[in-house]
């Protein structure tokens, strides 16, 4: 099941105008556009009298024509015309979803709208911070949301799916673990001391010796996930006796954060927006543009390994799913992801009590 009482992310601000975008988020079909005064609409993608998707209809001066009979829909979801006749059923509406511009973020609340709060929206306010340099992509996903929250968790993958650029054994073999829950929040917290750089860390840290670096995946239910890198030359690097919680969040000598906006689309498919943020400095165009091809080619790893996992699942002779891997093999690095996959599962208990 999903957690609907949420915000998820919707797409990036620009991907919406006055146009009809169809787009499916926790197996409910949803229409999405601007009105003209610049506010998101988001409404059921169903016409109220025969079921076809509104967004195959035309958008008129904030209103939905439905493209078979004509039916007229506001940005509420009530039907305003039908053509021919001048009585209106009361019935004849669609559900209206909240959704706002916030942190560089479509959101749109899936749940009750009463309950619908604009604070709840996860923190990822560095994103508006024009200072910073920034990279965004979005993907869909074969595969069910759960998958991608198990990876960002676990970074001890990065020597095998990414030994080209951010990983390389130290990573995996070398590094401390910590995995902290604070509420309904995880912190996985890694680093490893006086290890040889990785391909980006070396390339856009500038470094030629042995370095020290971290990293600190945070998650907050149901699937928000942000990632700070850091690092610094080992020999002025991380105290011995490891690293504290303030450190965890600075980039050191070089480093980058990365703010994941993951939302289910249906129980197998997923919707994944990403952006990557990084201090300017004196990089020159040539190097942003490598920087950003190699974090693209990162994402586009982990998109090949949760295709190939959900058709190993779909096709698992014991049953195994997203939900329930059914893994005779749980190690440490599970930890981080053992703990989110908790929360989840205890809020949806207690909704369900």
């Amino acid at each position: 099941m999903f957690l609907k009482d949420f915000w998820y992310v919707a797409g990036f601000p620009e991907e919406f105008d006055q146009k009809l975008v169809a787009r499916t988020f926790l197996n409910e079909n949803v229409v999405l556009f601007r009105a003209s005064d610049g506010a998101m609409v988001a409404l059921e993608d169903r016409c109220a009298h025969r079921r076809l998707p509104l967004s195959m209809g035309r958008l008129d001066n904030d209103a939905i024509t439905c493209g078979y009979h004509g039916l007229v829909f506001d940005c509420s979801g009530k039907c305003i015309k039908v053509p021919g006749q001048e009585r209106i059923p009361k019935s004849a509406r669609v559900r209206s979803y909240p959704v706002v511009d916030m942190h560089g973020y479509v959101w749109i609340w899936m749940g009750d709208p009463k309950s619908a709060d604009e604070k709840t929206i996860p923190d990822f306010s560095p994103l508006s911070d024009p200072s910073l340099g920034r990279h965004r992509i979005g993907l869909h996903i074969e595969g069910n949301y759960k998958l991608i929250m198990d990876n960002l968790l676990d970074l001890s993958h990065l020597p095998y799916v990414h030994g080209t650029t951010t990983g390389n054994p130290p990573i995996a073999e070398q590094a401390t673990v910590l995995n902290e829950r604070h509420g309904d929040t995880v912190l996985v917290m890694r680093w490893a001391k006086n290890v040889a750089p990785s391909r980006t860390f070396a390339e856009f840290g500038e470094y030629d010796e042995n370095i020290d670096v971290w990293s600190v995946s945070k998650f907050q239910p149901p699937c928000y996930v942000s990632v700070n890198y850091g690092s610094l030359p080992a020999t002025n690097g991380l105290p011995e006796k490891g690293i504290d919680h303030d450190t965890l969040w600075q980039s050191g000598h070089w480093g980058f954060q990365v703010y994941q906006g993951v939302t289910p689309e249906t129980d197998v498919t997923s919707h994944q927006f990403r952006y990557i943020l990084y201090e300017k400095g004196s990089a020159d165009e040539a190097a942003a543009a490598e920087f950003y091809r190699q974090n693209d080619q990162i994402i586009n790893e982990d998109r090949v390994i949760y295709a190939a996992q959900q058709k190993a699942l779909l096709n698992d002779p014991i049953g195994a799913s997203a939900d329930d891997l059914k893994s005779n093999s749980v190690i440490y690095a599970d930890g981080g992801l053992e703990l989110a996959r908790e929360i989840n599962e205890s809020i949806a208990k207690n909704l369900d009590a």
